[in-house]
């Protein structure tokens, strides 16, 4: 069985590992956003409602770097955007490290979050240029694994260096983006990519061959409504998983005060390790299955975790809430990312991963607005938040199982794909 799981990402191309190893180091490195909300109210004195309402403005006033991103990555080599914007958040991040802790220190880590939106449709872009049709969900369960591994270093590490070593915090998170660039400019060469090699037509699907380059983004969706429809739903699906980095850490930081940092670090370190554990068994498991079953089974997963959330005063109930939602969050992964990749021309891949990202941006950020309105006004109560967006994730789930079969209608081919026993996926 170990073998199986193993195998299952070999045949790739040479470029996706270097990816998985560059998501690897680059997330051994992520000290700094898992912390944001204790630095706001710990180091900086927010209050809870003050940091949501900023992080959330952050948000919306970055929603114009995913469009911009994604212009960038269809008009541009992907690889130079990832490097150059790679390198200016590396000195962002030195500057951190070397002025004094302040709200200067918050206004530098939001432009350095901004350039890794405006690079994200283009590192996104390149799982689907290096892989075909087929290996799709591979390519992304592998990149997605890839960063997890490092992830969970990376939050253990965070928990402890936030109290007394933030700025070595800083020059590690640095460090890591530039090993991580240093190998994508060393070893992913674009000659090798499908869409420059020429493998066109026969590793695209019928459904993503490239389509004339000048046709805007709108125009695409909407040749192809239920894609749009399938992304909506997608971005309001997220907010119940949106609210668990902002509200989870907030009620730590309540009931345990500066001790809620390690704690968080350590729930942090235990989804990591659920995603490890986890991503090629249910890549296997769960193969025959096509992307919406997948988005409504991860959707369910996520709402039993935030209903222990909702309900956890004791370590042992956070840990086994953490444990659900990360399943939730593998199959969601494992459904939502190949989704659009097998539905647009690839000549779109980096504008639709921008349009994607803006919108769904705006609803982190309603969801952030939301948690800091709820929290002034009822004088934080955790558990009313909590239980709205439980209702949002079943109203969700119902959503996508109704977009089943208007998918299936419109993309027939993709539900034709036969399973090891010759029976059509679901």
């Amino acid at each position: 069985m170990m073998k199986k799981l193993i195998d299952q990402y070999s045949g790739l191309k040479r470029e996706l590992y270097v990816l998985f190893v560059g998501k690897l180091v680059t997330a051994m490195g992520s000290f700094v956003w898992p912390m944001l909300t204790f630095f706001l109210t710990t180091r900086l004195g927010l209050s809870d409602g003050q940091s949501t309402m900023l992080l959330a403005t952050a948000m919306i006033l970055s929603l114009p770097a995913a469009i911009l991103g994604g212009k960038l990555a269809d008009r541009y080599s992907r690889k130079r955007i990832i490097i150059i914007f790679d390198c200016l958040t590396v000195s962002l991040y030195v500057l951190a490290a070397i002025l004094p802790i302040s709200y200067v220190t918050a206004g530098i880590i939001f432009m350095a979050g901004l350039f890794q939106t405006i690079e994200g449709p283009a590192y996104d872009a390149l799982n689907a240029d290096f892989s075909t049709s087929e290996q799709r969900e591979k390519a992304y369960s592998l990149s997605y694994l890839g960063f997890n591994l490092g992830f969970i270093v990376g939050a253990s590490l965070s928990g402890i260096l936030f109290k007394e070593h933030i700025r070595l915090a800083f020059l590690l998170n640095g460090a890591a983006i530039f090993t991580s660039t240093l190998l994508i400019m060393l070893f992913v060469h674009m000659k090798n990519a499908l869409r420059e090699s020429g493998g066109g037509e026969a590793c695209f699907s019928e459904y993503e061959k490239p389509v004339d380059d000048k046709l805007s983004v709108l125009t695409v969706l909407r040749r192809i409504p239920v894609v749009a429809c399938v992304l909506l739903i997608g971005c309001f699906a997220s907010m119940p998983s949106n609210v668990v980095g902002v509200l989870l850490p907030l009620q730590l930081k309540e009931e345990l005060g500066a001790g809620g940092a390690a704690l968080y670090g350590y729930l942090s370190s235990l989804n990591g390790l659920v995603v490890i554990l986890f991503t090629p068994v249910f890549t296997v498991v769960l193969r025959r299955l096509t992307e919406i079953p997948k988005a409504v089974l991860g959707l369910l997963l996520f709402v039993g975790g935030i209903t222990l959330f909702s309900l956890g005063n004791t370590a042992f109930v956070l840990f086994v809430g953490m444990f659900i939602f990360t399943l939730g969050e593998v199959v969601t992964v494992l459904g939502v990312n190949p989704y659009t990749s097998r539905r647009i021309p690839s000549s779109h891949r980096g504008r639709v991963g921008g349009v994607v990202s803006v919108v769904h941006s705006s609803f982190t950020a309603v969801t952030q607005y939301l948690i800091s309105f709820i929290l002034v006004a009822t004088h934080s109560n955790y558990r009313l938040i909590w239980v709205i967006f439980i209702t949002c994730g079943l109203v969700a789930a119902g959503l996508y199982a109704a977009a089943y079969l208007p998918d299936k209608r419109t993309f027939p081919l993709l539900y034709r794909r036969d399973g090891d026993d010759g029976s059509s996926v679901l």
